[in-house]
């Protein structure tokens, strides 16, 4: 819990704060480019008001109060009290999210929307030179997006939290309470981001209907390839070749390899099939990339940035293979071959082309850069990611090859960008 002195701080802040002002608006400044700071969303416009806030706190909230005086999660404290803030709130985001039960774009969306936050949160507190604690910092900003993203689990937020900002607590001082609520003002600019992103797009139809053409109801997420993208121009700007035209001998002939694969999987292959599907995509990334930062002992912002730089990946793979699915709407193996025995359920969308495929391509592709040495280890998984839906009985081969093969273009476009992108290149510490 913190010091009671800290708490007498925070009311203090408070009235030394600007008026009634949002303290959390985004900076409505002119245009400038992110990449000057080494950030994704803040923009230089933006730093007089964060600086404002390091420098002297703003009002507080209710949420504040509730939050910095609450005694936190101890059980967190005890057992994770090494891990670095990119890796303890990529773990909640984790948890919430399969609590959510969320199709795996909007995992991968909620993923980069809470680590951009981080890493621009600390690379904006390096920038205005104050001496702003690293896991208050990232804890604000951690905050306000999983709230924002998870309202209904804001008490498990809030504990969590508080007990980061406890971890930094340096009494009258005040720089966790400061910290705080710089990363909640730089939060808020990511929620910004998520309110405008058109993740909230209703699909109207009408679907398409015909031969070789997929016979859902509700289909999931069919606006997705519509959604605002990170790192790339849109969802339409890298896309694969088309589908084999439907009746063709190539279209014949995967329809046939599945069956077969049907009737000959090993137990090694079922197994491969779980280890892919048990968990979504994002998450088995996310957890290659929290095990490695744990083995390297990357700093805060060499972690947060890497998690960015992954997790903004996997979100626009996302968005350009749903604008790929919902341009073809191809129908499933089970669709095309009745009789067919999947060894996971087909998830409720259009086939071509395969998402895993596509997300584990680009991410193998971030991964390698972020850890030269395993760049081949990396891109056998996203191989490993893509066979085991030809094997699952839920995805055709040309799905797996043009998935992966768009998938790499996503990543490599990222690549490039790492490697020119702000100060100190793309992850000079994680190297």
């Amino acid at each position: 819990m913190l010091r009671p002195a800290t708490l007498l701080l925070l009311v203090a802040l408070s009235a030394a704060g600007c008026g009634t002002r949002n303290p959390l608006a985004p900076s409505l400044g002119p245009a400038s480019d992110p990449a000057a700071l080494g950030t994704f969303v803040v923009r230089p416009s933006d730093l007089p008001s964060l600086e404002d806030i390091a420098a002297r706190g703003v009002p507080a909230t209710a949420a504040d109060r509730a939050v910095l005086g609450a005694p936190g999660a101890p059980a967190a404290a005890e057992n994770e009290p090494a891990a670095t803030p990119a890796v303890l709130w990529n773990r909640l985001t984790r948890e919430l999210g399969l609590a959510a039960k969320l199709p795996p774009p909007l995992f991968a969306r909620d993923y980069a929307l809470v680590q951009v936050a981080i890493s621009d949160a600390l690379v904006a507190a390096g920038e205005v030179r104050r001496e702003l604690p690293d896991r208050s910092v990232a804890a604000g900003a951690a905050y306000e997006v999983l709230v924002y993203l998870f309202p209904a689990a804001s008490g498990g937020i809030a504990e969590r939290a508080a007990a980061e900002v406890a971890a930094d607590d340096r009494g009258l001082r005040g720089h966790a309470v400061r910290g705080w609520l710089f990363g909640r003002a730089v939060g808020a600019l990511l929620v910004q981001h998520g309110k405008t992103d058109g993740s909230d797009a209703v699909f109207t139809g009408p679907m398409p209907s015909g031969d070789g053409i997929w016979t859902g109801v509700n289909p999931v997420l069919p606006m997705c390839g519509s959604w605002k993208t990170w790192m790339i121009q849109g969802g339409d700007e890298i896309q694969p070749e088309p589908p084999y035209p439907f009746g063709s001998s190539a279209d014949l002939a995967d329809v046939e390899e599945v069956w077969q694969v049907s009737l000959h999987r090993t137990a090694d292959q079922i197994a491969i099939v779980h280890r892919w599907a048990d968990l979504p995509p994002p998450a088995i990334w996310g957890d290659l990339l929290d095990q490695r930062i744990e083995r390297d002992r990357l700093d805060a912002r060499a972690a947060a940035r890497a998690h960015a730089f992954l997790d903004m990946t996997m979100a626009d793979a996302f968005i350009c293979c749903w604008n790929t699915k919902y341009t073809y709407w191809t129908a499933r193996p089970f669709q095309r071959r009745p009789g067919l025995v999947t060894v996971i359920p087909t998830p409720n969308f259009p086939s071509y082309s395969s998402g895993h495929a596509t997300i584990s391509a680009a991410a193998a592709e971030v991964m390698g850069e972020l850890f030269p040495a395993e760049r081949e280890y990396f891109r056998a998984q996203a191989e490993e990611a893509a066979i085991s839906r030809l094997w699952g009985g839920i995805h055709f081969r040309h799905d797996n090859e043009q998935g992966l093969a768009a998938g790499r273009r996503i990543g490599a476009r990222v690549v490039a960008l790492m490697r020119s992108s702000g100060p100190g290149g793309a992850l000079a510490a994680a190297r």
